[in-house]
This record gives C-alpha cells, structure tokens and sequence, in this order.
C-alpha cells in the first residue's frame, strides 16, 4: 500500500476522512464523474484483507488436494 501525508492533501477530503462516524466510503472522481479510487474504513480494510486471505487458503487447499489426486508425489 502506498501512503501520503494528510497534511498533503485538499480540506475536503482531510474533512470527509475525519468524520466522527464515518460510514460511507469515499470515492474519488475525475472531472468527468468517472470513480479513480475509493478510501475506506480501517476497519472495511481488514475485513476486505481477511476475506482475500481466505480465499487464497481455501484456492491452496484445493491446489494441494488435486496435486495428491494426480499421483504426482
């Protein structure tokens, strides 16, 4: 993950990151309204990264039972 300074970046959105109870993710637009990125929560952030890991134990798990299957010791 890369990471920035709050202080170098704008008002508006050092305001949105420091709501007291945010809920909402925040998207970042371009002048066009196409979405460029999304800030989340800390909290949305580690369950998005638990969730990864899990998915990636359960594709190893399957990979190494189809490796035992196959014969190929």
């Amino acid at each position: 993950m890369r990471n920035i300074d709050i202080e170098k970046i704008g008002k508006e959105l050092v305001e949105l990151i420091n709501e007291e109870n945010q809920i909402d993710d925040i998207g970042i637009l371009n002048k066009d309204g196409d979405l460029l990125g999304v800030l989340i929560s800390p909290q949305a952030y580690e369950f998005f990264l638990e969730k990864a890991e899990e998915e990636e134990d359960r594709i190893d798990k399957e990979t190494v039972a189809e490796f035992h299957k196959s014969g190929e010791k």
